[in-house]
């Protein structure tokens, strides 16, 4: 072997010592820095696994929260519907009862109306059925020249207009 080594130029007792302290500082490093290192990116590893499990379930938790959002927005939608519709109708319900007040009120309007128009026909008429039996009385008057007393001369007119009073009607 030491042939071999010779044409090679190698010195075996020197890479043998190269050896042996290789198998030494390869022992310590794997005992003082391999374990404590391979410890460390265990726990950084076990860490990052955590944290993408926060993740994972903050995430789900948004997911939730906004499948919840969205649940209370359309439940919303639908109440502000339902408050429309029965805001709607109860203004409908409002318009129609203010309609149908203001007929009635209309047909109370014409009806007193009618009434005052009867009432001022029916004192016109007595006025001019008065004026005018004072004037047939006056010119049955002039015409007789009191051959009826004037007592007698009114029932006459009276007679006359409620005869003929009818008739004009």
């Amino acid at each position: 072997m030491e042939a071999i080594a010779g044409t090679l130029g190698l010195n075996l007792t020197g890479l043998i010592w190269h050896a042996i302290n290789f198998l030494v500082l390869f022992l310590l490093l794997r005992q003082f820095l391999f374990k404590p290192v391979v410890g460390m990116l265990d726990a950084r590893a076990a860490r990052v696994r955590e944290s993408m499990e926060q993740a994972e379930q903050a995430r789900r938790a948004a997911e939730q929260a906004e499948a919840d959002r969205q649940a209370l927005l359309a439940e919303t939608r639908r109440e502000a519907e339902q408050i429309r519709a029965r805001a709607d109708e109860q203004a409908k319900r409002i318009l129609s009862d203010a309609e149908t007040r203001a007929k009635e009120r209309q047909q109370q309007i014409e009806a007193q109306a009618e009434a005052s128009a009867r009432q001022i026909e029916e004192r016109v008429m007595a006025q001019v059925r008065a004026q005018l039996a004072d004037l047939v009385v006056t010119a049955v008057d002039r015409v007789t020249r009191q051959a009826l007393d004037t007592s007698a001369q009114r029932g006459l007119v009276q007679q006359f207009l409620s005869t003929n009073g009818d008739r004009a009607r």
